[in-house]
């Protein structure tokens, strides 16, 4: 049976998690030119999926990872490039595109949530912090790095509602207000800062790596006389 270790997002703990149950999709996709050839396709890109679920030894919860990957988006060696993320539960840092600061960040939050609410969105405000810093933002605190983040475009205008936020929790969990953050406030706060995050790494990776793929499917369209 396979194995795996992974952070469990509902105790915290790392550990080696087996898989109890796995299903993979396969989906084709047809791409014709304009030849002569009728009846064949001028080539046929391959979709991948598999789902694994994992089970904790220490809180008998599960974790269900997605690995995703497509024909066209290869390595320099032509092995496909796989994605892979955590849909269950909720909050999964397992993102590609995250400098490896940001995403330590991140994961020290995620680690927490279910233990200590404070403690997580102080370290959610330190994830934004590291992510300010990778980006070179300019200001004094928090929010004055994000607003600059915002005039250089890297965010858009709307995230300053969602980082005014993130910033007055940080701020209550950081002074030790006598104030209880309740798991629906925690689970928010991560939501937010996976938002930021989605937008400032992930958003751009993924337009890249469309454009590149669109590139390459016009390219051999064309070299099939499409």
């Amino acid at each position: 049976m396979k194995e795996k270790v992974i952070t469990c997002l509902h105790c915290g703990n790392k550990t080696s998690m087996k898989v109890v149950a796995s299903y993979d999709t396969v989906e084709h996709e047809e791409i014709w030119g304009n030849s002569d050839n009728l009846y064949n396709p001028a080539y046929v890109t391959t979709y991948y999926k598999r789902w694994e679920m994992y089970l904790c030894p220490v809180c008998t919860e599960i974790t269900i990872q997605r690995s995703t990957s497509f024909s066209e988006e290869t390595e320099p060696n032509g092995k496909p490039i796989t994605y892979t993320d955590i849909i269950f539960p909720s909050g999964s840092s397992e993102n590609k595109h995250l400098p490896q600061s940001v995403l330590n960040a991140f994961d020290a939050a995620l680690k927490v949530r279910n233990l200590d609410g404070a403690v997580c969105i102080m370290a959610l405000r330190r994830t934004l912090e590291m992510m300010c810093k990778h980006k070179n933002a300019k200001g004094k605190d928090l929010f004055a790095k994000l607003k600059d983040l915002q005039s250089e475009n890297i965010l858009p205008p709307i995230m300053e509602g969602v980082s005014y936020i993130l910033r007055k929790e940080g701020n209550s969990a950081a002074h030790a207000d006598d104030k209880e953050f309740s798991s629906e406030t925690v689970e928010m706060m991560i939501e937010f800062t996976e938002v930021i995050l989605d937008y400032v790494y992930s958003l751009p990776a993924k337009i890249e790596q469309a454009q590149l793929r669109l590139n390459r499917e016009s390219n051999k369209k064309e070299e099939s006389g499409g």
